[in-house]
């Protein structure tokens, strides 16, 4: 079995797109060993929103004039990740909505993101986005941000097995939409589903 020192010494040979594949995979292992989960024999569960971003339907709570709803890479602070856009509508708030089946038996249940505003704008000193999440009309977490970094989040969710849950991401200019670049980085809701037969959502 490879030593952590040998491990260590190998990064300086992995490129980019590697090392960052291999951060994911230290998240997800984190995960694995994180307290409370997989202790009965259970496996892991995801659900991953950029993957199935075909699903998710996109509106405005009043004009949808000046939104911009799509995915792709995005840089914040230089750090490019795979991201959902989010700008909101010059008035009110634009709303992303997936219909997210979740399976029997799947237990502790987390929503883990990242929010940011894009490199490249000029959001002025004192103006802020709201981001906020909802699940079956429930808003269950929101933040206001400006800075132009990746924020890491992580969520709770409702115990909701064999159920459709609402999941909403919703941003808001609050007022001033202008340079609203906001970002959800890499959406996952994951799990631990208990038995041997089923299968790991794609």
């Amino acid at each position: 079995m490879a030593t952590l020192e040998e491990i260590i010494g190998q990064l300086d040979s992995l490129t980019a797109e590697s090392l960052e594949d291999l951060a994911r995979f230290v998240e997800y292992l984190r995960w694995r060993q994180s307290p409370g989960l997989l202790r009965s024999g259970g496996r892991p569960w995801r659900f991953d929103f950029i993957e199935d971003f075909r699903r998710a339907t996109m509106s405005a709570d009043h004009d949808p004039a000046g939104m911009e709803i799509r995915i792709g890479e995005s840089a914040c602070d230089g750090d490019c990740r795979m991201a959902l856009w989010q700008h909101p509508p010059v008035l009110g708030s634009a709303i992303i909505e997936y219909q997210v089946a979740i399976p029997e038996g799947v237990r502790n249940l987390w929503l883990r993101f990242a929010t940011g505003i894009r490199d490249g704008s000029h959001l002025t000193e004192g103006n802020v986005v709201a981001f906020r999440i909802f699940v079956n009309g429930w808003k269950v977490w929101s933040d206001t941000q400006h800075a132009r970094r990746w924020e890491s989040r992580e969520v709770v969710m409702p115990t909701i097995p064999g159920d459709v849950a609402r999941i909403r991401f919703v941003t808001d200019g609050l007022g001033n939409h202008e340079w609203a670049w906001a970002v959800w980085a890499q959406p996952r809701l994951v799990g631990e589903i208990e038995g041997e037969s089923q299968a790991e959502s794609a």
